[in-house]
């Protein structure tokens, strides 16, 4: 049986907040009757503000490694969730 520490719940340890701005442009241009342009952008963390990750919850890994890293912030957020300034850009000629 494994032991259990402290009387908190699940979902208790609050980490750092995220700060993620995201934005998206479009614009249509009629080239002729038949033709039009379309331009499109988007960006994720649009500021690229760093966003750190949720503090580390495990017991058994600081206690078997002896690194002591519960409670602490190790890296920052990949992906969507706040990770580096991401961009795409879109041109389309429609007909």
């Amino acid at each position: 049986m494994i032991g259990r520490f402290g009387n908190a719940a699940v979902g208790s340890l609050v980490g750092p907040g995220t700060v993620n701005l995201s934005l998206g442009l479009a614009k249509d241009f009629a080239l002729t009757e038949r033709f039009s342009l379309k331009f499109e952008a988007s960006f994720t963390n649009l500021p690229n503000h760093p966003n750190f990750d949720d503090p580390r919850n495990n017991l058994s890994e600081s206690g078997d490694t002896g690194t002591g890293s519960f409670g602490q912030v190790l890296a920052t957020r990949i992906g969507d969730a706040g990770g580096n300034r991401v961009g795409q850009f879109a041109l389309r000629l429609e007909f």
